[in-house]
């Protein structure tokens, strides 16, 4: 598998920052950038999902249904 290479240019306190909090953790620093990175994709990516959502809740397009309903719909 080939593997890229990023550069990340930072100051020195951020690096030192960065560093010390990988080493509190015990991974890399790469490995924690990239979890950092994945972290903030998926909350935007579940925050446009919550704002589609609100949107269909504002527009009536959403249905609810209780337990005993949806207990009935598979069969329980």
């Amino acid at each position: 598998m080939l593997m890229g290479t990023i550069t990340v240019r930072m100051n020195k306190d951020e690096q030192e920052a960065f560093e010390a909090y990988a080493k509190l953790h015990g991974a890399p620093l790469s490995t924690i950038m990239k979890q950092a990175l994945e972290e903030r994709i998926e909350d935007e990516f579940d925050l446009e999902l919550l704002k589609s959502y609100e949107a269909d809740v504002q527009n009536d397009d959403v249905t609810v249904y209780d337990h005993d309903e949806m207990k009935k719909m598979l069969g329980l």
